[in-house]
C-alpha cells in the first residue's frame, strides 16, 4: 500500500432502471455501452486512468488537478453530444475531489474517494460537483466554479462549501475561434435590445436541442443589426459554441459570399476528424466553397463533375452536411450579414438549410428592409421563408429614450443629470433612436466642443442639438441612402428639406412651381425607399423618417440656392398663414433668417421678434431669448454695414 495525492472522478448514469424499462434489455445495454464509451474516451484524452466500472458509471483517477477538470467536463460535453444527434438522450452526474488517498492493487481508499463518492451522489444530471479545496488549488482559468452552499456529505464529519464546474471560453481545444469580424472590440458598451435579445435567446436555447433555427433582423442602415447578431454569437462561443461569420458586399459580387467566408473559417479551423467524417459522407464538394479543404485534407477528393443543377444540389448538400456534422460536437452559431446585398445562389442555400435536417444551429441573417426594391431577389425569398416554423422575423425599431441615457452615460462616465436627460431626448428626436446616428452625433458634439466638460467633470452641452453639423460618418450613411433616389424625387427632397422635416404636399408643390402629380410621383418613391412616411390621418402630409435626412439634403444645397429656396418657402407660409400664423409663427421667422440678406433683414427681424413674444407667452423663456437674440444680432448687422 501507497499514499498518493490524486484527483478523483465518480460518475453515474441518471435514469437507468427507468431506461431499461423503456427500452428493454437489448436496447438498454447498447446505449449503456455508448455511454461508458463517451465517458472512456474523455478520461483517456485527458490523461486519466480508469479504476472500476460501478455499474452505472466510472471510477477514475487523474495525477493532476487540471486533467481532472478537463477530463470531467469532457464527459458532460461528450454527453451532450451524443444528445444533440437526435440520439436516446443520456445525462450524467459527476463528482470531483483531490486528495491523498492510499493505492492498493490498482484501486484506492481513503477520504478522497469517499468524498467524491458522496459528491455524485449529490449532483444532479448534467452537473459536475465539486469543493472548496478543489477550487482553490485549481490554477486554470478555463473552468468556472458556481458556489452552490454548503453540502451534507455521508460518512464525512463535517459540511463542505460544494461548488459547480463548467467550462470557460476557450477550454474546448477543438474549438472554431471567433471570427475576426466579430473579435474586434467595440467602443460602446451595448445597450438596449433587452426584447430582442431574450428572443435571440429562445431561439438559441431550441438550436440547442438539435432543432435548427433563423432569425431575420431587419433594419435601416445603423440600427444595430450586426452588433446584436455580434453579442449573442459571443455569448455562444463562450459556452462553447462554434460560431461562423460571412458577409455580403455591394462591390465584390461573388457568388454565395457569406458562406465562402463562413466555410473557409471553418474548414480552416475545425477539428480534422470531424472534416473527414464529413468528407466520407459528401466528398469534396465543400472545396468549391472552400478551397482550404484540401490543404486540411490532402485526401479529400475533387468535387464532382456534372451538369449545373446537379452540382448545386451535390454542393447544398454537402454544405448543409458539414453543418450538421459541425454541430454534432457543438451547437453552431452562422451569421449572414448583409443579405440586401445578396445574390441569388446565396439566398437559393440559405433556403436549402432552413428546409433541411434538423441541426443545432441558429443562423442569424441581417439586412436593411429599407433598401428592399420590389424586384430584389431577398423579397421573394423572406416571402418563401414566412411559411417556415423554424424562422423568426425581428425588426429592428430605434432605441428609447432609457436606452440613449445609458448609452450617454458610457460614454461620459457618469450618470445624466437633468440637462443630459434632455440631450437624450433631442438625441432620440434628431435620430429617431438610430443607435449609429445617436452614437455618432455624441462623438460629432464633443470633438466639436458642442458638448463640454464642466469643473465638476460632468459633460453639458452648449449649443442646441437642432443646430449642430453632422459628421462625416452619418453623412456617408444618409448619403448613400437618398443617392439611390431618381433625379426627381431628391429634386423634390431637396426642396422639402428647406421646408422642415415635416411638410405638405401643397406647400412643397407651390414652392418648387410643380405639377403635383408629378411631386406625387417623387414622394411615393420617398415613402417606398423609407426616406419620407405619410402622416397617419393627415392626406397629403408628410415626414423624413430622420431628422438627419433631412439635414443632409439641406446641407447639400449650395449656399445660394439654399438662402433662395427659403426665401420662397418663407413667402408661400406668409400668404397661407396670413397675418396670424399662431403657433407657426416659429417657421416663419427661421425661413426668413435663413433667407436674409445684409440689405433685406426687416421681415427677419419682423418674424423674430414675433416669434419671440409667442415664446413668452407660451412660458418659454429660453426660446423666446434665443428669438430676440437673433433679432437682436441682425440689426446690429444692419447698425454695422450702415
Amino acid at each position: 500500500m501507497t499514499t498518493v495525492t490524486v484527483s478523483v472522478v465518480f460518475t453515474d448514469l441518471v435514469g437507468s432502471t427507468e431506461m431499461g424499462a423503456r427500452l428493454g434489455p437489448a436496447a438498454t445495454e447498447d446505449l449503456r455501452s455508448v455511454h461508458f464509451g463517451i465517458l472512456r474516451d474523455a478520461i483517456s484524452a485527458a490523461g486519466g486512468t480508469e479504476v472500476k466500472n460501478l455499474g452505472d458509471g466510472l471510477m477514475a483517477v487523474f495525477p493532476s488537478l487540471g486533467g481532472a477538470l478537463q477530463g470531467s467536463v469532457e464527459m458532460q460535453l461528450g454527453i451532450a453530444r451524443h444528445n444533440r444527434r437526435g440520439a436516446e438522450p443520456l445525462s450524467i452526474r459527476v463528482g470531483l475531489s483531490n486528495g491523498d488517498a492510499t493505492e492498493e492493487d490498482g484501486d484506492y481508499f481513503g477520504e478522497p474517494v469517499v468524498e467524491d463518492s458522496r459528491l455524485c451522489a449529490r449532483a444532479d444530471g448534467g452537473q459536475i460537483l465539486t469543493t472548496d479545496v478543489v477550487k482553490t488549488l485549481a490554477r486554470r482559468t478555463d473552468f468556472k466554479f458556481e458556489p452552490i452552499g454548503a453540502l451534507e456529505l455521508k460518512g464525512l464529519p463535517e459540511p463542505v462549501d460544494g461548488f459547480a464546474v463548467t467550462r470557460a471560453k476557450g477550454i474546448d481545444s477543438r474549438a472554431v475561434p471567433l471570427p475576426n469580424r466579430l473579435a474586434q472590440p467595440y467602443g460602446l458598451a451595448f445597450c438596449g435590445r433587452a426584447t430582442e435579445r431574450e428572443i435571440l435567446s429562445q431561439l438559441w436555447k431550441q438550436a440547442n436541442t438539435g432543432e435548427h433555427r433563423l432569425a431575420l433582423l431587419a433594419g435601416e442602415a445603423g440600427m444595430g443589426k450586426t452588433r446584436l447578431s455580434t453579442e449573442v454569437a459571443i455569448a455562444a462561443h463562450g459556452d462553447g459554441a462554434t460560431v461562423l461569420y460571412g458577409r455580403c458586399d455591394e462591390e465584390i459580387g461573388l457568388p454565395y459570399q457569406p458562406f465562402v467566408e463562413a466555410l473557409e473559417h471553418c474548414v480552416e479551423h475545425a477539428d480534422p476528424k470531424v472534416l473527414a467524417a464529413h468528407v466520407e459522407r459528401f466528398g469534396g464538394e465543400v472545396g468549391r466553397l472552400a478551397p482550404s479543404l484540401r490543404r486540411r485534407l490532402p485526401g479529400a477528393p475533387e468535387p464532382q463533375a456534372s451538369d449545373p443543377e446537379t452540382e448545386r444540389y451535390l454542393l447544398f448538400g454537402a454544405v448543409a452536411g458539414l453543418l450538421a456534422e459541425l454541430s454534432s460536437c457543438d451547437p453552431v452559431v452562422l451569421i449572414l450579414d448583409d443579405l440586401h446585398w445578396a445574390d441569388k445562389p446565396t439566398l437559393l442555400l440559405l433556403e436549402h438549410l432552413v428546409k433541411a435536417a434538423p441541426m443545432a444551429v441558429l443562423a442569424i441573417a441581417t439586412y436593411r428592409d429599407t433598401d428592399l426594391s420590389a424586384d430584389h431577389p431577398l423579397v421573394n425569398t423572406l416571402a418563401d421563408l414566412r411559411r417556415e416554423p423554424s424562422v423568426e422575423r425581428i425588426p429592428l425599431v430605434g432605441l428609447d429614450d432609457n436606452d440613449l441615457v445609458q448609452m450617454m452615460e458610457e460614454l461620459a462616465g457618469h450618470e445624466m443629470d437633468e440637462d443630459g436627460t434632455a440631450l437624450a431626448h433631442a438625441l432620440r428626436r434628431e435620430t429617431a433612436g438610430n443607435p449609429f446616428f445617436a452614437a455618432e452625433l455624441l462623438r460629432h458634439l464633443a470633438e466639436t466642443g458642442q458638448i463640454a466638460q464642466g469643473e465638476n467633470g460632468r459633460w453639458k452641452a452648449v449649443v442646441d442639438v437642432e443646430s449642430m453639423g453632422l459628421p462625416d460618418s452619418v453623412r456617408e450613411v444618409v448619403g448613400r441612402r437618398i443617392r439611390r433616389l431618381s433625379a426627381a424625387a431628391y429634386g423634390a427632397l431637396s426642396v422639402a428639406a428647406v421646408i422642415g422635416r415635416d411638410f405638405d404636399l401643397a406647400t412643397l408643390c407651390a414652392v418648387d412651381g410643380a405639377d403635383e402629380d408629378a411631386v406625387l410621383v417623387a414622394l411615393e418613391e420617398a415613402v417606398e425607399a423609407s426616406v419620407v412616411a405619410e402622416v397617419p390621418g393627415t392626406a397629403g402630409r408628410f415626414t423624413f423618417v430622420h431628422a438627419l435626412m433631412q439635414h443632409t439634403l439641406h446641407d447639400d444645397l449650395g449656399a445660394a440656392r439654399r438662402a433662395r429656396t427659403h426665401a420662397r418657402v418663407a413667402a408661400v407660409l406668409e400668404a397661407e398663414l396670413g397675418d396670424e400664423p399662431g403657433d407657426r409663427i416659429g417657421e416663419l421667422a427661421n425661413h426668413w433668417l435663413a433667407a436674409t440678406k445684409p440689405t433685406d433683414t426687416a421681415k427677419a427681424v419682423l418674424y423674430a421678434m414675433k416669434a419671440g413674444e409667442r415664446a413668452l407667452s407660451s412660458l418659454a423663456p429660453h426660446e423666446a431669448m434665443r428669438w430676440f437674440s437673433a433679432a437682436l444680432e441682425l440689426t446690429s448687422t444692419g447698425l454695422d454695414d450702415a
